[in-house]
């Protein structure tokens, strides 16, 4: 099976009609079985199935729950900690009233709304003549193709400008597309020396009740290779903060269970790093909070530039709990039920 295959399996897939609903969930359990557990005897794998089926049952959980928290080695009280996907629902049509929010799931729209945020330069092509979209190339030297809608890293590709001999051949294939252009930033030196090729960015999850935002959790996420994502789902790294210090508290984690101290590619330490302006990424995502009111529950994701601003990349009005409870294996459940019970 190769990677892309994976990555879309471990992921949560949308899939047309009954067939290919069934057989892309035979695939996945398979697949995350074997990431996991590894190999067992029959009878073990019989057992792994039916436990698993009751959870799907009692807990709500799925798939990637089940094998993603090793719920095959805990017990009933340690799995109902969990987030798992009947109470990460919950969470979301309790604070949000919605799975789906347009100005969240529309990078154009959030750009537009966040804008105050952002501290890079954008272009919404389809609003733009060629002269502009010319222009936007020619004052940077790299950016971001983006389609408007589009999540866990797909949809974008990055572009070298020099490296675009022919302008016009370029905004005729892009114009009429829904695309946004979008300067690439410059991330803080400490945050680039541990995976140049990728922004490392911080996701910081905020319940908002009321004026008073809650910090629930902060993850570091980092690339790992030559691509220019650090997303989790694309199989970048992912490891828990301190909410109060900023610092890392957890060894690194991929969506395959591999656990890391130290950065693959560059050898890094990652245990025990503190991000810089933490003060200034909480202080930024407080104000965004309290900007869009009907919608309590976000995601942030945050860049730290080489200047030392705080940059929102954007923001996940369904932020998926497992970044937040994969790294420590620690269940997050009763802290946001403290916090959604009184909204």
């Amino acid at each position: 099976m190769d990677s892309k295959e994976k990555i879309r399996l471990t992921g949560y897939n949308n899939e047309k009609g009954v067939k290919a609903y069934i057989v892309n969930h035979i695939n996945k359990y398979k697949l995350l079985k074997e990431m996991f557990v590894g190999e067992t005897s029959k009878l073990e794998s019989v057992k792994i199935f039916f436990d698993f089926c009751i959870s799907v049952i009692v807990l709500g959980a799925g798939i990637n729950d089940y094998f993603q928290y090793n719920f095959y080695k805990k017990n009933y009280s340690e799995r109902n900690k969990f987030i798992v996907g009947r109470k990460w629902k919950k969470i979301l049509l309790k604070c949000n009233g919605s799975t789906k929010i347009d100005t969240f799931d529309d990078k154009l729209k959030f750009n537009n709304k966040f804008n105050e945020f952002l501290k890079r330069d954008w272009l919404d092509v389809d609003k733009s003549n060629y002269d502009k979209v010319s222009d936007f190339i020619l004052n940077h030297d790299s950016f971001f193709l983006k389609q408007n809608i589009g999540s866990g890293g797909n949809g974008i590709s990055k572009y070298i400008s020099k490296e675009i001999k022919n302008h016009k051949e370029f905004y005729n294939k892009i114009k009429g597309k829904s695309f946004i252009l979008e300067e690439a930033i410059v991330q803080d030196k400490s945050l680039a020396e541990f995976n140049p090729s990728s922004v490392n960015t911080i996701r910081v999850v905020t319940i908002r009740d009321k004026d008073v935002v809650h910090i629930m959790d902060a993850i570091l996420r980092m690339g790992n290779g030559e691509k220019s994502t650090d997303n989790f789902h694309q199989h970048g790294l992912a490891m828990k903060m301190d909410v109060d210090s900023g610092e890392v508290v957890s060894l690194a984690i991929d969506k395959s269970n591999n656990k890391y101290e130290y950065h693959p590619v560059t050898n890094k330490k990652l245990l025990g790093y503190k991000v810089p302006y933490w003060d200034k990424v909480k202080d930024t995502v407080i104000k965004a909070s309290k900007v869009s009111k009907d919608v309590r529950y976000v995601g942030w994701d945050i860049a730290i530039l080489e200047s030392g601003e705080v940059s929102i990349i954007e923001g996940n009005c369904s932020s998926d709990p497992d970044i937040t409870q994969m790294p420590k294996q620690v269940g997050r459940w009763e802290d946001y039920k403290k916090i959604i019970e009184k909204l």
